[in-house]
């Protein structure tokens, strides 16, 4: 029985060209398995750039239109700005007495300097941008481009030399795929290990030639996925096509209503010769010889011999249109990673458990970002900014600075601050959270968007105003007055 089974299966098989061994053919994965319904996604291995590189800028060119023109994608994009950057993330330099005998004079200077630096005349060298207004366009410039360049120049100003300039991804020289030995791939430079050494930049965005930068001179700002990748991919790219057809749907539905909302009046005529209009002639003037293409409000159409109107009824049921609206963002703000209700601004079926757990997962998604920005690009510029300073001499900095760049070099960044869902309650659990040793005063600060630091100096300041005060009223002391009720 076995025998025979098997050489019916090899005839039928033979008889129809293999077709029935494919049929039952299968995969140890089933997502490996190759059928008729997913022939389209048969998709090769190979290098990142090789494989995703081509397509990186008609991604760009797409985004860069939806951000233009999308409300949903302005939306997300400046709700994660205003969450990330607010109104800028600020810096504190923390070097410590262990490290340099006065660690508070250097510090107190470099702020000094620092803050007056990120001025946009010292800053940018278009002297366009300060440092906030940076970090919102480096922010705004990675989701939509994917990428954004900074290139330091050095220039002739005595106090502050360097200075800093941001180029978009357009200038990549992308022609170049060899430069000696070295492989480029869309435009940067790496060496056998696969190390960036070099950017090749366009001299102008419609250049043909191109200048090569060292890559110790370029700050390049995106985020890697794979070890293979080299340039940044758009935040949009998951989104894209969900973004554009949902302004398709929404177009076609504010068509469809206007239609529906306009009269109009068609006058027919059975016998276009004893018509209203006396005579055939006077009835064909009067009518137009051009075929009904819109319907306008108000209109009055005559009708030609043979013509009739006949409208088109919906077969769209109930409230789909709000269920499509309301998919369709739950979509693309999960393509954004944020949650809907911060996309769409629809806080109409939350309490406070589902809000605060959506803030948690949106903070987390922030907490990210800032990170990468911190990482990516605030650090290498104030590095190089140190560095600077010290060449110059605006800064006093010990003889092994170069060496032990890491003991001297303490940024901390004081990101924005965040609101909280209930602040009574956030509040009562972080108290409780410092109680039991789980927390920290500097930390709860920083939550908020503030240094710890900061808030004593002000609290020390204040009273000792509060006490002068008291003592020019002639009135007693708050801790006289508590022994004198003891």
């Amino acid at each position: 029985m076995n025998i025979f089974s098997r050489t019916v299966g090899v005839t039928a098989n033979l008889l129809t060209g293999g077709a029935l061994s494919k049929e039952y053919e299968r995969a140890f994965y089933e997502g490996a398995k190759s059928t008729r319904l997913n022939r389209d996604f048969n998709i090769t291995n190979n290098h990142f750039e090789l494989q995703a590189g081509t397509d990186r800028d008609m991604l760009k060119a797409r985004a860069r239109w939806l951000s233009a023109n999308n409300p949903i994608t302005k939306s997300i994009d400046k709700s994660i700005v205003k969450n990330v950057v607010g109104k800028g993330i600020s810096l504190q330099s923390k070097v410590k007495e262990d490290d340099l005998a006065n660690a508070s004079k250097f510090n107190s200077e470099l702020e000094n300097l620092w803050n007056e630096f990120i001025k946009k005349d010292n800053f940018d060298v278009a002297a366009r941008l300060g440092l906030y207004q940076s970090q919102k366009l480096l922010l705004k410039t990675k989701m939509t481009d994917g990428e954004m360049l900074i290139n330091k120049v050095w220039t002739k100003d005595k106090k502050f030399p360097l200075k800093f300039q941001f180029i978009e991804s357009d200038q990549f020289d992308t022609r170049l795929t060899k430069n000696k030995n070295n492989d480029v791939f869309s435009g940067v430079e790496v060496d056998g290990y696969g190390k960036p050494i070099a950017y090749h930049l366009k001299e102008s965005i419609n250049s043909f030639s191109s200048n090569r930068f060292d890559a110790q001179n370029i700050i390049h700002f995106f985020d890697i996925e794979r070890s293979s990748q080299y340039r940044g991919i758009s935040d949009y790219a998951q989104v894209i096509n969900n973004l554009k057809d949902f302004a398709a749907y929404n177009d076609s539905e504010i068509v469809k209503n206007r239609i529906l909302s306009s009269f109009g009046l068609f006058i027919k005529t059975s016998d276009i010769a004893k018509s209203m209009f006396g005579d055939k002639k006077a009835a064909e003037k009067q009518s137009s010889p051009e075929p009904i293409k819109e319907i306008t409000a108000g209109m009055i159409k005559y009708l030609r011999q043979g013509e009739e109107v006949q409208t088109v009824q919906s077969t769209q049921q109930g409230n789909s249109y709000n269920d499509f609206v309301t998919t369709t963002i739950r979509l693309i703000s999960a393509g954004r990673d944020i949650s809907y209700e911060l996309a769409f601004r629809d806080y109409s079926k939350v309490n406070f458990a589902s809000a605060r757990a959506g803030l948690i997962q949106d903070n987390k998604r922030f907490d990210d970002e800032q990170q990468s920005m911190v990482a990516n690009a605030l650090n290498p510029m104030f590095e190089a900014f140190v560095d600077s300073q010290v060449l110059v001499g605006n800064l006093e900095a010990p003889n092994d600075y170069f060496k032990n760049k890491h003991k001297y070099i303490k940024p901390v960044w004081v990101m924005p601050e965040r609101e909280w869902v209930d602040p009574l309650k956030d509040i009562k659990a972080t108290e409780k959270e410092i109680e039991l040793g789980i927390n920290s005063r500097t930390r709860a600060a920083a939550s908020k968007g503030r240094s710890y630091e900061e808030i004593i100096d002000e609290q020390i300041v204040e009273e000792k105003m509060l006490l002068e005060k008291r003592k020019k009223a002639n009135l007693p002391i708050e801790s006289e007055e508590k022994n004198a009720k003891n």
